[in-house]
């Protein structure tokens, strides 16, 4: 059904009958060329029917109506794809679409329409947002919406009126059906949809293998539950998308996935979570201008925008935090978080740990071949990419055999007690263990070599 000669200025409950009328006939229409068959022909008869009314969005005060219609249209031709008997043909089998604009293979496929389901009910939502914000400052209270039922035609609204024994249907103004709209979008969240949605693109693109795409509909899921509340549901999805992003060097999308790692973490009062967090970002190796060049015109998530400034940031809060010199409130306001003795820290950087890129520590051995019992010379080498220079208070080497274990302190902040309290090991002092910004620390010391050799390197900063 294609509206000829309509205007876009179309009074509102007419342009709702208009569309309730094409949306059935549209779901009839698809449903007999899907149960015969012919998939493109109805991916073809979709893309028509989506080009024919995605401009008609009716009066600004009710345009939620529009797209809240329009997430409905692809919800249901998701629905009638995934369900179709139909083997789903190969792009390269049909000859599709128009010269003009040939259909894509992602047209074939329920998960593209869940996807953009999902993106037009947001829309909705925001458009809804702004016209209860409207209804509420201009004092606009239905109280009257509860009478309001479908009338007898199809797309038609009504005032239920009672009238002596009998009731009586009035028509409405479209200011009355606008705001009983508004009322009746006040009753239903529409994040849990939106989840629900996205969460069925999620897993059909995974089905499919599409692990990018399936990851952009992650996000968008767990930013969802994020705003929701819900940091239990959406931290293993940031922690998953965040997982691919690092393996795919996308470092300005990563950042903002780790900013709301970053916040979930500290609402439910994961402290070492929080600062592996807050290290892995203050070590992204971004410049200066990323931030303005990226995110001058979209959303930058908690973290705010990616630059040079926000990793200083950063990095200030998290070693103020870890020198408890600052606390951080988690969402029980009485509960804050703190680094004490009783609460002390231990983070590990293994050879696949995100926190490479904080701290990268190396060893070489003077000498390929050593005797059992020999000395020989190693050269312990410490790289940061964090924004300050970083100061060490000392440096443990451990072996496998414990003989051959030293620790190096700073001579600059070492103290009497310290070389008590490791009395029966070695202790090595350093004129400086200061790491600068990507510049290599090298140390050189003997060892005796035992039977084998296995070595660790623990630092405290």
């Amino acid at each position: 059904m294609q509206m000829i000669g309509t205007s876009t200025r179309t009074t509102i409950q007419r342009l709702v009958e208009i569309k309730t009328v094409a949306e059935q006939l549209h779901f009839k229409i698809s449903t007999l060329l899907l149960h015969g068959g012919k998939i493109p022909d109805a991916v073809t008869w979709f893309r028509q029917h989506n080009t024919w009314y995605k401009r008609i969005i009716g009066s600004p005060e009710a345009v939620f109506l529009h797209w809240e219609w329009m997430s409905r249209q692809f919800l249901v031709f998701a629905e009638l794809l995934e369900t179709s008997s139909i083997a789903i043909p190969t792009i390269s089998s049909v000859i599709v679409g128009t010269a003009e604009r040939p259909l894509t293979e992602w047209e074939f496929h329920p998960a593209h329409y869940y996807q953009l389901a999902a993106h037009y009910l947001k829309e909705k939502r925001s458009s809804l947002e702004f016209a209860v914000s409207m209804s509420e400052s201009l004092g606009e209270v239905d109280s009257s919406a509860e009478s309001v039922v479908p009338s007898t035609y199809v797309g038609q609204f009504a005032r239920l009126v009672e009238q002596g024994n009998a009731h009586v249907m009035q028509p409405l103004t479209d200011d009355e059906y606008t705001r009983y709209a508004v009322a009746e979008g006040k009753r239903f969240q529409d994040s849990f949809e939106i989840i629900a949605l996205l969460k069925k693109s999620y897993e059909s693109y995974s089905n499919l293998k599409v692990h990018r795409m399936g990851s952009f509909c992650g996000f968008q899921m767990a930013k969802e539950y994020y705003g929701v509340g819900d940091f239990s549901n959406a931290k293993p999805l940031f922690d998953g998308i965040a997982s691919l992003y690092r393996q795919e060097g996308w470092v300005t999308l990563l950042w903002e996935v780790l900013g709301y790692l970053r916040e979930c973490s500290r609402k439910q009062g994961m402290v070492k979570d929080f600062i592996e967090y807050s290290l892995e970002m203050a070590a992204l190796p971004v410049s200066s201008k990323t931030g303005d060049q990226l995110f001058g015109f979209k959303e930058c998530g908690p973290a705010g925008p990616v630059s040079l400034q926000q990793r200083k940031l950063i990095h200030n809060e998290v070693f103020g935090f870890i020198c408890g010199e600052l606390e951080l409130a988690s969402s029980d306001e009485s509960a804050n978080l703190k680094v004490t003795v009783d609460n002390p820290l231990h983070l590990e950087i293994d050879v696949v740990s995100p926190l490479r890129l904080v701290l990268l520590a190396s060893v070489a051995f003077h000498e390929h071949i050593v005797k059992p019992g020999s000395s020989t010379s190693i050269t312990l080498s410490l790289l940061s990419q964090l924004p300050h220079t970083v100061e060490i208070d000392q440096l443990e080497v451990q072996f496998n055999q414990s003989d051959c274990n030293f620790i190096i302190v700073n001579s600059h902040r070492h103290s009497g007690a310290l070389v008590d309290g490791h009395q029966g090991h070695r202790v090595e002092t350093a004129s400086s263990l200061s790491l600068s910004t990507n510049r290599w620390l090298r140390l050189t010391y003997d060892v005796k070599s035992g039977k084998s050799v296995v070595i660790s390197v623990f630092t405290n900063v």
